[in-house]
């Protein structure tokens, strides 16, 4: 025996290209010495950490013979695997699953792998990791372990997102309101033709639940406010949410969490965007205003997954992000308050579920739901 667990080694060829192959070289040199089958040097006692010691024979495994000791202080009989993650009987296909460690895979694909369960290869992460740190208390090494992501973290670091602290465009609002309340004013008094710009014009009429009509006495056009706009077809039933909607578009929210916000799906909250960039720029023409939206951010190359906190690993599912490295929905979904009478982008890790009143609205911001985008 040469220490080393029997269980046959894969090909070199079928291992994933994210191995680490320092830590798992690390590993394999520290598990060579809990496994070795010789009784030198002896382990203190983990009892009473006496190291009065002796010998007291093997103990067979399925990869060998262990050492076993005797403490001749307390009495107390161990080996070396005691307080160990090889502690454990079987040692199930220990090689491959030391090599695994270090790769940016899920548990459930690991377990796949494995021929294991995904909740108990991620209790067997979890013990390599405090092993690890028990070894090296930096933690140099263990922060070097990938499989499972954050879920299996033993002291996970905080995420960072681009988002958090970014604020309404106090000033955008303001004037998209004033614009937009001027244009769906229910006001008799007559406006300039929108077509030849004469102010010679009249109150038509106003028939319910339609936007009042003029005549310009000129050219004879009949016409309401939204005329020559985006909005000409909008249904007045959708004012007030259009309204509210001016309020997120400079903030960099997911469609599907404003949508939730307003009541209506997300694909209308993309097509309501777009009808208000398409305004704003008949209003400014050189793009001032619509550049200034942010809303239907997307994940970049900086965004981390939620779930196991790696970066770079969203793919477009129809309407929504997968996480390569874990398999888990990718959500943009982030946490907003209200202060100084503007919203903003916190970072709320802490609680998850915050309940955050706005423009009349209660939502509740799951933003670690798997679930959603």
């Amino acid at each position: 025996m040469n220490g080393k667990p029997t269980t046959p080694r894969r090909d070199p060829v079928a291992l994933a290209s994210g191995e680490d192959l320092e830590l798992t070289a690390y590993l394999n040199r520290h598990i060579a010495a809990v496994l070795s089958e010789s009784h030198e040097p002896r382990p203190s006692c983990p009892r009473c950490g006496d190291r009065h010691v002796s010998s007291a024979g093997f103990k067979m495994r399925a990869f060998g013979r262990l050492p076993q000791f005797e403490c001749q202080s307390c009495g107390r009989q161990y080996n070396r695997a005691w307080g160990t993650p090889l502690s454990e009987k079987h040692l199930k296909k220990l090689d491959l699953f030391i090599s695994l460690l270090s790769q940016p895979l899920s548990c459930e694909e690991a377990g796949r792998q494995m021929g294991s369960l995904s909740a108990d290869l991620s209790q067997r992460v979890k013990a390599f990791r405090a092993w690890l740190l028990q070894l090296d208390p930096q933690g140099t090494w263990e922060q070097r372990v990938r499989l499972g992501g954050r879920p299996t973290e033993i002291r996970p670091a905080p995420l960072a997102f681009a988002e958090t602290g970014a604020r309404e465009d106090v000033g955008l609002t303001t004037r998209l309101t004033r614009e937009f309340d001027e244009l769906h004013s229910m006001s008799h008094v007559p406006v300039a033709c929108p077509d030849c710009g004469n102010r010679h014009t009249r109150f038509s009429a106003h028939a319910p639940r339609s936007m009042p009509r003029f005549e310009c006495r000129i050219c004879r056009l009949r016409f309401t406010r939204r005329r020559g706009t985006p909005f000409v077809r909008t249904e007045l039933g959708s004012v007030d949410r259009l309204r509210d909607l001016i309020r997120y578009l400079s903030l960099p929210l997911p469609f599907m969490q404003v949508a939730e916000l307003l009541g209506t799906s997300a694909g209308m909250v993309q097509k309501w965007r777009d009808t208000f960039a398409r305004w704003v720029d008949q209003l400014e023409p050189d793009g001032s205003l619509s550049i200034r939206f942010r809303l239907g951010v997307e994940p970049t190359a900086a965004t981390p997954c939620l779930f196991c906190g790696r970066t770079g690993v969203a793919m477009r599912v129809r309407h929504a992000w997968s996480c390569a490295g874990c398999g888990r929905l990718f959500s943009m979904r982030r946490t907003f308050v209200e202060t100084a009478g503007a919203l903003q982008l916190v970072d709320d890790m802490a609680d998850t579920q915050t309940t955050t009143q706005v423009a009349g609205v209660a939502t509740v911001s799951a933003i670690m739901q798997s679930s959603r985008c």
